[in-house]
């Protein structure tokens, strides 16, 4: 165990053998590092904090602080980080709150970088990404392989689905289907480069563009879209998840295509109003 004269770890912290922990680090009580993780310089973590293996953190990270809910009585709640992430400097990420489900949580091989926030009750799948800068409130659901570039920021019990990729400074007032390209008003496409890169083929891709552009021709909110095309796009391969996705229980209105920016936030009902 590589522990730094600096550093100051628990008694009764469990820190794998195998991590790396430098100068100045201060890890509390109830913390357990995994195997081969690597945490530099000024780091802190705190509460019931489980960090998996082959983890890079980086200076000045804040990792399972007090979460910033004024209803929060102390209670005992988790962070979970998966294994193989990377938090990059002055991240800050609380553990969750007793009526959110007590854990934020975060999947495998997420980037996590600099200066980003992640609140209390947080989720974020696997393999996702946080630019610099990005700031998700509670209860924000992330599907996993998703990119917010950075600045992007959330509202409370916002969800994006898997397969996203949001433009730089995206503040996101609703929920954003899977595999979309989404900004503050409305989705852009599918994310087409984004599912050619993880190994979709080229035809499907071609099928969900389809998919998307029948999308467009029609009005109202999504979930409705959706639901009214799907029997059409029953052979193209993620067509049903997303339409499982959206028809699922939110608290939000769904981002529609461009250029319908103006009835986005409204149901079918709405808008014939």
């Amino acid at each position: 165990m590589a522990i730094d004269a600096w550093a100051r770890v628990h008694k009764k912290a469990r820190v794998a053998a195998s991590a790396r922990i430098d100068a100045w680090v201060d890890i509390g009580e109830n913390v357990v590092v995994g195997e081969n993780c690597q945490i530099a310089a000024n780091v802190s973590i705190q509460g019931n904090t489980e960090i998996g293996e082959a983890c890079e953190i980086y200076p000045f990270a804040a990792l399972g602080g007090k979460p910033e809910h004024i209803g929060d009585g102390g209670e005992n709640t988790r962070l979970l980080i998966g294994a193989k992430s990377i938090i990059r400097e002055h991240v800050s990420i609380n553990r969750g709150t007793q009526n959110g489900g007590g854990v934020t949580k975060i999947g495998q091989e997420c980037y996590i970088m600099s200066k980003s926030h992640i609140a209390h009750d947080c989720s974020i799948g696997n393999n996702a990404i946080l630019g610099a800068y990005c700031g998700l409130s509670g209860h924000t659901y992330i599907g996993e392989r998703t990119v917010l570039l950075g600045k992007c920021a959330t509202q409370p019990f916002v969800k994006i689905g898997q397969d996203c990729y949001l433009i730089a400074g995206t503040e996101l007032m609703f929920d954003v289907p899977p595999m979309m390209v989404a900004t503050r008003h409305c989705l852009r496409g599918i994310n087409g480069r984004g599912l050619l890169m993880r190994g979709t083929e080229r035809a499907n891709v071609a099928r969900l563009k389809k998919f998307y552009e029948r999308l467009t021709q029609i009005k109202g909110a999504f979930d409705k879209r959706a639901h009214s095309v799907k029997k059409e796009f029953e052979d193209c391969q993620g067509v049903q998840e997303l339409c499982e996705f959206v028809e699922a229980p939110h608290k939000y209105p769904w981002l529609n295509p461009y250029p319908d920016v103006n009835k986005s936030r409204y149901t079918d009902e709405q808008i014939e109003a």
